[in-house]
């Protein structure tokens, strides 16, 4: 089965009539015949005019992913000339359900769709393990649920306990236990919609148990490409249309998109990309939502209603920068949105420090000022040599003027701790050997040393690691350094700290976020490192 398939439908023939006998009879005979067919014709050409004229199914997908839990608007850090507030569960919930009521025209359909990573991210996000915000996050009606890799941040039975709780229609394909595909999502979910069967199929990084729960590394994650293949294979043969819903990031939805180009669409999630127009590779057009709830995805889809073939296909984002009309409010979601706020507020929403500027941000190339705060505080709390904070670990920003309590939550949401341990200076060179060449930028924040790096003509990995100066010095081999990083990291998170020894690891149980917060006691104002801690040398 191809990844679209379509149905043909074919004319039936039209029967000849029978002549009798006799001259006059046969003649009378041939008249009606005569008649008959032109009758017939006429119809026939009725109705091909109908079919010709009749009007494509318009589908409208909506779409988000990455939403982490974010309730409330936040505000857009990266506007500094004033001061607006983005997303949250009800300007994304209004805005769907005035598309849902307008399409009221024949032919017309809306589908919601979500690319995975739910609750993860905010204070609301956590209360009790994710389960209260998926219920608000259910208010919206979604079709289908790709699942993300922070759906197993807490570990799988409180993932297995949120699903049985919640309902979510989840989808996942290419997740396997023991040989077996897991029982407890489904592969794909079938949807119709005016007149159409369109099957989601789920699919979800293969690289998520390098960067979740270490729980994650009992399941099997297969390749998504080959899965999503296998899946098609097993689909029922009345099946239109077929649409990936992936948590892969947009790298691998384009491998997948020339893989498998019978593909019209693909909708993703993992990367935070903001596709404004969507990337189209052949005739598929690929579509994101950058994160955190703060605009929704919406593609136009044009579809022959005779060959079910997409015709055409547009895109865009839409901002959530505004206070919902009235009209399309959900009160019962508003209600459950100040519920759950109330539980977590009083504490949140505490002012702790301020910041004198707006921090300079992370390139691909150069350190970001909160990133070498976060990896400066945990040195110095644990008295290391070197300090270092994954860039996929901070998952918010600051702003310039007051920070509260919240903010430094989204910044650091997962309960990560500081850890700290030895290390000898050639499995320290050989670690950030792992955490610069296995990625195709910059991806860690450190402390204390200074990398030069080199870049190559290698599309994957185009950094080389050319030195390292520890506390001004250049790194020794055979001296041992204490190494100061987060709970994950520690733990062997993103593949940097994997020995074939095992580490003698120091975990201080102070969470980050808390870490940080102690930064501001005794001080009003507190300024950022402004300095890279890479160097790019030819």
């Amino acid at each position: 089965m191809s990844g679209r398939i379509t149905n043909l439908s074919n004319p039936s023939a039209a029967r000849p009539v029978t002549n009798a006998r006799g001259t006059l009879r046969r003649l009378a005979s041939i008249a009606a015949v005569l008649l008959v067919c032109l009758w017939t014709q006429g119809l026939a050409a009725s109705d091909a005019g109908a079919s010709a004229s009749e009007e494509p199914i318009h589908l409208i997908l909506l779409h988000t992913n990455d939403v982490h839990g974010q309730t409330l608007p936040r505000r857009a850090t990266w506007i500094e000339d004033r001061e607006v507030w983005v997303g949250g569960l009800e300007r994304a919930a209004a805005y769907i359900e005035s598309v849902r009521r307008r399409a009221d025209g024949p032919g017309e359909g809306v589908v919601l769709v979500d690319g995975g990573d739910w609750f993860q991210g905010t204070p609301e996000g956590r209360v009790r393990e994710g389960r209260e915000f998926v219920k608000l996050l259910k208010r919206l009606d979604y079709d289908a649920m790709a699942l993300g890799n922070h759906e197993f941040d807490l570990g799988i039975e409180p993932l297995l306990a949120l699903l049985l709780e919640a309902e979510m229609p989840s989808v996942c394909a290419n997740l396997y236990e023991s040989g077996e595909r897991v029982g407890w999502v489904r592969p794909y979910r079938i949807v119709e919609r005016c007149g159409l069967r369109i099957a989601f199929v789920g699919l979800i990084s293969p690289s998520t148990p390098d960067i979740t729960h270490v729980e994650a590394r009992r399941l099997d994650f297969r390749d998504p490409i080959a899965e999503f293949t296998r899946v098609c294979d097993e689909l029922p043969d009345d099946i239109d249309l077929v649409i990936p819903l992936t948590h892969n990031g947009l790298y691998l939805d384009r491998e997948l998109a020339v893989a498998r180009p019978d593909l019209p669409l693909v909708v993703g999630g993992h990367s935070h990309t903001y596709l404004r127009d969507g990337v189209v590779v052949g005739p598929t057009r690929i579509v994101q939502a950058g994160d955190k709830c703060t605009v929704v995805g919406r593609v136009d889809l044009l579809i022959d209603p005779a060959t079910k073939r997409v015709l055409s296909s547009t895109s865009r984002l839409i901002e959530l920068d505004r206070d919902p009309d009235p009209e399309f409010v959900d009160a019962e979601l508003a209600a459950g949105v100040a519920r759950l706020v109330e539980r977590t507020d009083a504490a949140m929403s505490v002012e702790v420090g301020r910041l004198s500027e707006t921090p300079v941000p992370p390139t691909p190339f150069a350190s970001g000022g909160l990133g070498s705060w976060i990896a400066d505080s945990m040195r110095t709390f644990a008295r290391a040599d070197v300090g270092l904070h994954n860039r996929g670990g901070i998952r918010s920003s600051l702003a310039k003027g007051p920070v509260t309590r919240r903010a430094l939550f989204e910044v650091c949401p997962f309960g990560n701790t500081v850890v700290s341990f030895e290390l000898t200076g050639a499995e320290l060179e050989a670690c950030l050997e792992q955490a610069i060449e296995s990625r195709p930028e910059i991806r860690i924040e450190v402390s204390g040393v200074e990398l030069d790096v080199r870049m190559v003509d290698d599309e994957e990995h185009p950094l080389r690691l050319v030195a390292v100066r520890v506390g001004g010095e250049p790194l020794d081999p055979k001296r041992t350094y204490r190494m100061a990083t987060n709970s994950f990291l520690a733990t062997g998170g993103d593949r940097v700290f994997r020995f074939d020894r095992e580490l003698d690891l120091l975990d201080s149980g102070v969470l980050i976020n808390e870490l940080l917060e102690q930064q501001f006691a005794g001080t009003k104002s507190i300024a950022l490192p402004t300095d890279s801690r890479f160097a790019r040398v030819d």
